[in-house]
């Protein structure tokens, strides 16, 4: 009897605890699990056409937070890192924390970086950290007292849309000095031979952009370009004094002084973004 396997790469397995870092303060030691949960919360899509049938679903919102607890209770300046709506008093040498209402607090105004980071891994191995860029504590989060175990806070802490990038970002897994790099668009060059003096103006790339050469080449004296990709292929038709948007790439051809003439071209090198 034949049966099947499937492959398995021991390196890609994990098993360690994580050094818990937030705006920058090592918190110390931890007691259990450190835990990221993702959720994106689904509306049901329907058509009169098919009654109560569900047809789609889509994501209508998103919620990130992140569990782990803190096994050095008495650290209460670590306290104040953690909850900054609350205030830490010092008097005669002594520390603690003073929680009093604070409705209307925004939380956002006081998130920072947290991230995680294996300590199977040396410091400057950071391709298994977690880096979560806006993250603020809530308030019930618990502090558990008992007589068998070790005394321990449990931190909730929720990520928040980090508005300093397009789109919004919550956190990122792995190193995070690779970055994302967008697609891009060179400036458009004109053909040897051209005839027409008319540009290219408003080179737009997307998310779909491929690495490759665009080219637009006249076919209809004055108006009208055909525009490929040595990758894509057929593009479309692009009209003078009109915008030319693909799934690949949008431009503008401008008319000049003297018009096109027919075999007129320009080209347009394309760099296709490091995420999919």
């Amino acid at each position: 009897m034949t049966q099947s396997t499937s492959n398995i790469t021991p390196t890609y397995f994990e098993l360690s605890p994580c050094r818990v870092t937030y705006k920058g303060v090592d918190l110390g030691g931890t007691l259990g699990n450190v835990v990221v949960k993702i959720t994106d919360t689904l509306s049901d899509i329907y058509a009169d056409q098919m009654g109560k049938t569900v047809i789609d679903k889509r994501v209508s919102a998103h919620k990130f937070t992140t569990e782990f607890s803190i096994a050095e209770v008495q650290n209460k300046d670590n306290w104040k890192i953690l909850f900054p709506p609350h205030k830490l008093v010092s008097q005669s040498g002594q520390k603690g924390m003073y929680f009093d209402s604070e409705i209307g607090y925004s939380m956002i105004s006081q998130a920072g970086v947290l991230n995680f980071h294996p300590l199977s891994k040396p410091n400057t191995d950071l391709s298994e950290d977690f880096t979560i860029y806006l993250a603020a504590g809530e308030v019930s989060s618990d502090f558990t007292f008992s007589p068998t175990e070790q005394v321990k806070m449990k931190l909730v802490m929720d990520m928040y849309p980090d508005f300093t990038s397009n789109p919004p970002r919550f956190f990122f897994f792995g190193d995070p000095s690779i970055g994302l790099i967008p697609a891009t668009v060179s400036a458009a060059t004109a053909g040897t031979g051209n005839i027409g003096n008319g540009t290219i103006t408003g080179q737009t790339a997307f998310s779909s952009t491929k690495t490759e050469v665009i080219t637009a080449k006249c076919v209809t004296a004055a108006t009208t370009f055909f525009v490929s990709g040595s990758q894509s292929g057929a593009l479309g038709l692009a009209t003078v004094g009109v915008t030319f948007n693909s799934n690949v790439v949008a431009f503008n051809i401008n008319g000049g002084g003297t018009p096109f003439a027919v075999n007129d071209s320009f080209t347009m090198t394309t760099t296709s973004a490091n995420y999919g």
